[in-house]
């Protein structure tokens, strides 16, 4: 699909996925219960619990920075901490119409850091692949557990994918160095969504077991690869709502407030770091564009 006819579909996208988000938000002001959830965690914060869903957060943001940054650093001339930068930068203006961040980030790619923009493409259609493996090898353990209770089946293969770091000690030229270490990264970025949905639930007074937490991140996960919604927009906020129902575990309005805290915390995190990032992104591309 080109740009020109994949752009109409990117306008509806993010205009449902605000129809959505205001639906999530009318529906939560009609619960007068979870309301007054959602005033305690203003009014009385656990510093505690706080902290670590803005730790979670960054080890997202780390994690899907380390998938790009290892499929594309054998292409061109680009660190880590780059990579953080692009993609906190890339989902801050995803929010926006049209989904202008990975455009922007792509662009960069090719101007600053020398990776050919088929490269880049083709790292977006991997990682995608990656994401998509991943939260399939999660669900199916959440699935073991819930259905079998074999936990420590359970804690063998959540902990096989981090196995795969052992690739950072393999030579630059492997082949497979930078799908292994994707892999790794993803799993960190999964992990991190885990605790995450662990947490906004605590502060909501609903404890999740391990593997409702991971259930939660796998649907978050599914939702954010939807096409043409930016970050999963609105949609993210039904999928966990409608989901606490189904797993037994919360009601969709504790799901949808839930999910409703986990986002305003990615944007306190993403937007500054992101926002910061953009003047020095434009500097280093006016630098690296032949005059």
């Amino acid at each position: 699909m080109t740009p020109a006819k994949a752009k109409p579909l990117r306008l509806i996208g993010f205009i449902l996925g605000v129809a959505l988000l205001a639906a999530a938000i009318m529906a939560i002001a009609r619960s007068a219960p979870t309301l007054e959830h959602l005033r305690e965690v203003v009014v009385r914060p656990d510093a505690f619990l706080i902290v670590c869903v803005v730790a979670a957060a960054l080890g997202s943001l780390i994690g899907s920075s380390g998938m790009f940054f290892a499929l594309l650093r054998p292409f061109g001339r680009i660190t880590l901490f780059e990579m953080v930068k692009l993609i906190a930068a890339s989902s801050v203006l995803n929010y926006l119409p049209l989904r202008p961040g990975l455009f922007g980030r792509l662009a960069y790619q090719q101007i600053v850091s020398g990776i050919p923009m088929r490269r880049s493409v083709l790292s977006v259609v991997e990682a995608a692949v990656i994401c998509a493996v991943s939260i399939f090898w999660m669900a199916a353990v959440v699935a073991i557990v819930r259905w079998t209770d074999a936990r420590a089946v359970g804690g063998v293969l959540v902990a096989l994918p981090i196995l795969c770091g052992l690739a950072l000690a393999l030579p630059d030229r492997s082949r497979l160095r930078p799908y292994l270490e994707a892999i790794f990264w993803r799993w960190i970025d999964l992990i991190a969504w885990t605790v995450r949905y662990a947490v906004v639930f605590a502060m909501l007074g609903v404890e999740l077991t391990p593997e409702s937490a991971a259930a939660a991140a796998c649907i978050a996960g599914a939702a954010n690869m939807i096409p043409f919604l930016g970050n999963g927009l609105g949609v993210r906020e039904w999928a966990i709502g409608l989901a606490g129902p189904a797993l037994a575990t919360w009601t969709t309005d504790i799901g949808l407030a839930a999910e409703l805290i986990n986002r305003a915390v990615e944007l306190v995190v993403i937007v500054p770091i992101g926002w910061s990032s953009m003047p020095w992104i434009a500097r280093a591309v006016r630098g690296a564009t032949p005059k």
